[in-house]
């Protein structure tokens, strides 16, 4: 507003001040899972502190937020190289929320590729080779850092972690929504036999749409039957 100017509430000043009002009266919560989606991790990790924020694109371009974690380096973290922090985020992202990694795809944003790194050492040893050997349970996809709305948000989790001595709650946001698929068994039938020529074993297997597997094969060892069967 220039000087001299005398000041007019006009029908945009109204509607700017209900859009305040009502995102102030409604904050952002954190939502559960769609199945069929994948997940969002962005991972940040800064000299003394690293930060993550789970999400999911459930509208077109619009990101959910579903989890915010940060963590508080001791000890030996942090003489980690900028890599190393990257791949201890990445990492204890995993480890406080297995439970949706197992489940689904997880699209990893970060301005550097810990996978990359972790699975193209040639010789790995140490913290290397249990990072690598976590990696392979789970569906993690890295994409390099684009918009930047999630990664400041997991740059301000990096910047303002919670003690390294605080306890973490790891209670799931609205548990009684979540969706829990219930899936079919698989019937199993088995049997073993011995013989002096030899021993050998039969499986069948019968899935839920009735598609049925047949395995047979030789015992290295003579043993008795019972041991066949089992």
């Amino acid at each position: 507003m220039r000087k001299g100017e005398n000041f007019v509430w006009d029908e945009a000043c109204q509607n700017a001040f209900d859009s305040i009002k009502k995102y102030l009266l409604n904050p952002p919560i954190l939502g559960a899972p769609v199945p069929g989606k994948p997940l969002i991790l962005y991972i940040a990790a800064q000299e003394r502190s690293l930060g993550a924020l789970l999400a999911q694109e459930k509208e077109k371009g619009k990101e959910h937020a579903l989890y915010y974690l940060s963590k508080t380096l001791v000890g030996a973290e942090v003489n980690y190289s900028p890599i190393e922090k990257m791949c201890l985020a990445l990492f204890f992202a995993i480890d406080k929320l297995r439970h949706y990694m197992q489940a689904f795809t997880v699209h990893l944003v970060a301005k550097a590729d810990p996978i990359n790194y972790v699975l193209s050492r040639l010789i790995i040893s140490g913290r290397l080779a249990k990072w690598a050997i976590i990696l392979q349970q789970y569906n993690i996809v890295y994409i390099s850092q684009k918009a930047i709305k999630g990664q400041a948000l997991a740059d301000f989790l990096a910047d303002h972690p919670i003690p390294s001595d605080s306890k973490l709650c790891e209670d799931l946001p609205d548990d009684e929504v979540f969706l829990t698929e219930v899936v079919e068994p698989w019937t199993m039938y088995f049997d073993g036999a011995a013989r002096r020529s030899g021993a050998g074993a039969d499986i069948f297997l019968i899935s839920p749409k009735k598609h049925m597997l047949s395995y047979s094969f030789a015992l290295a060892e003579l043993c008795s039957n019972n041991v066949a069967e089992y």
